[in-house]
């Protein structure tokens, strides 16, 4: 399946275009650790987003989109009372994400991750029903994001992609994850280059390890 975006063809799985596409290449995996996406819906078909390309690879993760009139958001994935869901975002009183923290007794942690601009994860940490009234976590210091096709406003500002995949190497562990941040550098390296923004479509020997 492809769209269109400013007259150019795009795959919508990976975001390149036809010709470049990866999705053949890219894996589908599973964790124990819930993941859940909500989506602001003016980034649903961007080419750029990477939500939708971490839930394409990352089977289970619920991918709620957020902002349209109709149908209204359906929070149905994070009443499970299964999941202590916390949502991902660093507010002022934001304890740091910790893996040993036992969850509630019968339950297990699950991770809200918000898509969308710094703008509009801010608003939506205030007006999304449901996630209003989770509890917020903030990642630790990490290794610097390589996904650089947009310009980041804040310092603290990540793609969702990498948001959520160091969620997952925090409480999975980065070797059960590696095949998604290997997958990840694939696209990332592409689309960079697609840009002109790396000379080669090749993944940077930097990004390895």
């Amino acid at each position: 399946m492809t769209q269109r975006s400013k007259n150019k063809p795009r795959c919508y799985g990976c975001g390149l275009t036809p010709e470049g596409c990866v999705c053949a290449l890219l894996p589908k995996v599973r964790f124990a650790t819930p993941i859940a996406i909500v989506q602001h819906i003016r980034e649903r078909f961007k080419p750029t987003n990477t939500g939708r390309l971490f839930a394409n690879i990352v089977e289970g993760t619920a991918l709620l989109p957020y902002g349209m009139r109709e149908p209204p958001f359906d929070p149905g994935p994070l009443v499970d009372p299964g999941i202590a869901w916390r949502v991902l975002y660093p507010r002022e009183d934001a304890p740091v994400l910790d893996p040993a923290e036992p969850p509630p007794p019968g339950k297990k942690f699950g991770y809200v991750v918000l898509d969308g601009t710094w703008h509009q994860c801010s608003r939506m940490t205030r007006r999304v029903p449901v996630v209003t009234d989770l509890p917020c976590v903030a990642l630790p210091p990490g290794e610097p994001a390589i996904w650089t096709v947009r310009t980041q406003h804040d310092p603290r500002g990540m793609s969702t992609f990498e948001a959520a995949l160091r969620v997952l190497e925090l409480v999975e562990g980065k070797e059960a994850t590696r095949p998604v941040r290997e997958a990840f550098a694939l696209v990332t390296a592409r689309m960079l280059y697609l840009k002109g923004k790396l000379r080669s479509p090749d993944v940077p020997a930097e990004w390895h390890g």
